[in-house]
C-alpha cells in the first residue's frame, strides 16, 4: 500500500508533503473541511459531502481552486493510488499562503490537501454496549454572521473545549448545548434520542450541523415507519430517553449507554437503535448513492 498525499495536484509522501509556516491555515484557522469513509473502494457519499465543502468555503469567502468534479477525481485518486478498500479520508482546503494579515486578498492561492488512510475500526464493544457521554459547560451559539453550520477549521474551538471537558469526565463524547440551554449536538457527531417509539433529533441550523449521517439516518427511519421529529429537547429529557445514540461519518451510529451517571434504556442498544445500525450497514455498503 502507498502512503501519498494530495497537495495541489501533487501526490506526495508524509515526508515531502508540507505547509508553508505562512498558510493562513496554520497561522488563523482560516479553512474548510470534510471527512468521508470509504467502503468497498468507494466513497460513501462523496457528492453530499463536497456538496457541503463548497457551501462552507462560500459562507467564508473562501473561492477553492478547483470545481466539484475536480475535488471529487482528486479524492477518488488519493484512494486508488493509496490502494485503499476501507479508509478515512480528510479534505482540508486553507485560505493558502500570504503574509500575516487578515484581509483575504492577502492570500491568492488556497491550499489543497487531501489525506487518505486505512480506517481502524472503534472497539466492537462500543456498539454493543453503548459509550458514555457528557453534557458540557460549553454553548454551541453561533455569531449573528453565521448563517449556516460550517465545517470551518476556526468554527471548532468550541468543540474543542467540549471535548476537553468530556475528555476529563472519562466520557467517549461531549454535548454542547444551544446558547438558550437545549441540546445542541456532540463535538463530531449529531445526537437522537428515542422516547415512546419516536425518533428525535435537535433541528439543522447555524447550531446544528447538517451531517451527512444524520440526513441518511432521518430518511432510514421514515423509510421503516418509524415516527420522527425534528425539535429541540432538554438535558432532562436526554437522560429520561428510551434510546440515545450519535451518528457521525466514522462512528456511523453509535449507542449511547449513560449520560453523566443517568443510565439510558434498560439495555443498549435499543430496539430503534439496533433497526437503523442494521440498515445503515447495508446502506453504506450497497447503497449506489456513492
Amino acid at each position: 500500500m502507498s502512503d501519498l498525499i494530495y497537495i495541489n495536484g501533487k501526490f506526495l509522501t508524509k515526508d515531502e508533503a508540507k505547509v508553508s509556516v505562512l498558510d493562513h491555515g496554520f497561522l488563523y484557522g482560516s479553512g474548510v473541511f470534510e471527512t468521508m469513509r470509504v467502503y468497498r473502494g468507494n466513497v460513501f457519499m462523496i457528492d453530499k459531502h463536497i456538496e457541503r465543502l463548497f457551501r462552507s468555503a462560500e459562507a467564508i469567502y473562501l473561492n477553492i481552486p478547483m470545481g466539484k468534479i475536480e475535488v471529487k477525481k482528486a479524492t477518488e485518486d488519493t484512494v486508488r493510488k493509496n490502494e485503499l478498500k476501507d479508509a478515512y479520508i480528510r479534505i482540508t482546503i486553507s485560505r493558502g499562503e500570504g503574509e500575516p494579515g487578515l484581509d483575504p486578498d492577502l492570500c491568492q492561492s488556497p491550499t489543497v490537501v487531501i489525506y487518505a488512510k486505512e480506517f481502524k475500526p472503534y472497539p466492537e464493544e462500543w456498539y454493543k454496549e453503548g459509550i458514555k457521554i457528557t453534557v458540557t459547560s460549553i454553548k454551541k451559539g453561533a455569531p449573528d454572521y453565521i448563517k449556516i453550520p460550517l465545517k470551518a477549521c476556526n468554527y471548532y474551538l468550541p468543540n474543542f473545549f467540549a471535548k476537553l471537558e468530556a475528555k476529563k469526565r472519562g466520557a467517549g463524547e461531549g454535548i454542547m448545548l444551544t446558547e438558550d440551554g437545549y441540546i445542541a449536538e456532540g463535538t463530531v457527531s449529531n445526537i437522537f434520542i428515542a422516547s415512546r417509539g419516536i425518533l428525535i433529533t435537535p433541528p439543522a441550523g447555524p447550531d446544528v450541523l447538517d451531517g451527512v449521517t444524520r440526513e441518511i439516518v432521518i430518511q432510514i427511519a421514515k423509510d421503516a415507519n418509524i415516527p420522527f421529529k425534528d425539535e429541540k429537547f432538554l438535558k432532562d429529557e436526554l437522560v429520561k430517553a428510551d434510546e440515545c445514540f450519535l451518528t457521525n461519518t466514522t462512528f456511523e451510529i453509535m449507542p449511547v449507554r449513560e449520560v453523566d451517571d443517568f443510565k439510558i434504556g434498560e439495555k443498549p442498544p435499543g430496539k430503534i437503535t439496533t433497526l437503523l445500525m442494521e440498515r445503515f450497514k447495508h446502506y453504506s455498503l450497497y447503497s449506489k448513492k456513492v
